[in-house]
């Protein structure tokens, strides 16, 4: 199975991992699967941690990467067909970078894990959700 993973779930497997369910667990620690994090959640944490709504526990975003690259997650670049043909998916959720994941995911094929219920309503323009 190939997983993409949201910024959420990426944060809480490093920082707080007790918050993730057994499912998820499961699912990203099978060597089965390919688990991958997407760029935008690189930037978003660094927007958040800029603005002070994230902690990254007393780690800066640099030093939450160095850990992240030494991990069994894959980097999922950003791809500029991903980028232009964005248009496409209908505005349901307001948060750019979930949106912005959301497409990724779709685009590519990808399993997205996510705890946010308010994603569900993007299965029906091809999000697969775990």
């Amino acid at each position: 199975m190939t997983c993409l993973v949201d910024t959420h779930i990426l944060i809480w497997s490093f920082v707080e991992p007790d918050r993730l369910s057994k499912k998820v667990q499961t699912t990203l620690l099978n060597e089965e699967n390919s688990i991958y994090y997407s760029q935008y959640s690189l930037w978003e944490i660094s927007l958040k941690y800029s603005l002070k709504k994230l902690q990254l526990l007393q780690k800066t975003p640099e030093q939450f990467y160095e850990v992240l690259e030494r991990s069994f997650f894959i980097c999922k670049p950003i791809d500029n067909l991903e980028l232009v043909a964005f248009y496409k998916l209908p505005i349901e959720h307001k948060d750019p970078f979930d949106r912005a994941i959301i497409w990724q995911a779709i685009v590519n094929d990808y399993i997205l894990v996510s705890s946010d219920p308010k994603l569900e309503m993007y299965q029906r323009y091809g999000l697969r959700l775990l």
